[in-house]
């Protein structure tokens, strides 16, 4: 039977657990028409600690925004409208694309803008 060093048994349990609650955590993003750093700060302060959200990417170059429930068991509906709720006093609605986007996307779009 192979035996495993206490230290590294245990960091492997917890970083199993950690991926689990990442990759298990609803999320939902936002394309910004000419997104700023300034906009971004305000909302990532704005939400720090005061919220279940937390701002999960974000890539101002491709205008993507992506926020995450800190709370399991939130919806995606109801995580998309905090979202929405928390953007309405920094970012102007009609600034907002109307398609969602999930981290996998925003990622690619940020990718795609950094490289142009």
């Amino acid at each position: 039977m192979l035996q495993m060093p206490k230290p590294l048994l245990l960091f492997a349990f917890f970083t199993s657990i950690v991926g689990h609650s990442a990759s298990a955590q609803e999320a939902t993003g936002f394309r910004i028409n000419g997104l700023t750093s300034a906009e971004r700060d305000s909302l990532a302060q704005q939400i720090q600690g005061t919220t279940d959200l937390e701002l999960v990417y974000a890539c101002v170059p491709a205008g993507v925004l992506v926020f995450g429930a800190n709370t399991a068991g939130t919806s995606r509906a109801a995580l998309r409208s905090q979202a929405l709720g928390i953007m309405a006093p920094v970012i102007a609605a009609d600034r907002i694309g109307p398609v969602e986007l999930d981290l996998q996307a925003a990622e690619a779009a940020c990718e795609t803008a950094r490289g142009e």
